[in-house]
């Protein structure tokens, strides 16, 4: 059996851009025997009591963690942020394999993000949620001005993008100058 501290480590490296941005800790969840998962899923929950760190809840949600379930709604209930209230609710929906208050929360806060980078990186949450009220809200911005939106809303439910980056490469300029 693997140190549980080192293997909390690698599943969750310090919270900073440098560490975080791209990572992944699923072939590393996969690769635990029953008895480190629990131990590991022990300490997480511990973790996420103290303090609020998304990736650990991300963590625990592919974990398919139950008993992480009263903390997580802890969690939710303590953010004043929109986004990660949509974040909270909708780990709580996939553990669950779908909960009809966690998809009205995300239905409602969705609006209430206006930021770009906090829209676009919920895009992809929010279909996990399985909900036509909430896909058509991002249908809403599948032709928005704003090249990332558009791409992002797109991808997520699915839209081929290529109608989107030929008009981004026509408002670029792209391809249409001769050397």
């Amino acid at each position: 059996m693997r140190n549980i501290e080192q293997l909390i480590k690698e599943l969750i490296p310090p919270n900073n851009y440098q560490y975080r941005n791209g990572f992944s800790n699923e072939h590393i969840i996969l690769s635990l025997s029953e008895k480190e998962k629990a131990e590991v899923e022990e300490t997480l929950i511990e973790m996420l009591e103290d303090k609020e760190d998304d990736l650990v809840g991300e963590t625990l949600t592919l974990m398919k963690s139950t008993d992480s379930l009263p903390t997580i709604q802890k969690r939710l209930n303590l953010t004043n942020s929109p986004t990660m209230k949509i974040i909270w609710a909708s780990y709580i929906n996939e553990i669950k394999n779908g909960d009809e208050k966690m998809k009205e929360i995300a239905l409602t806060e969705m609006d209430k993000v206006s930021e770009k980078y906090s829209r676009i990186g919920i895009f992809h949450l929010l279909v996990k949620f399985s909900d036509n009220r909430i896909n058509n809200k991002i249908r809403n911005f599948i032709n928005h001005k704003d090249y990332l939106t558009a791409y992002n809303a797109r991808t997520s439910l699915g839209i081929n993008t290529n109608e989107i980056i030929k008009r981004e490469q026509i408002k670029n300029e792209i391809g249409t100058k001769k050397w």
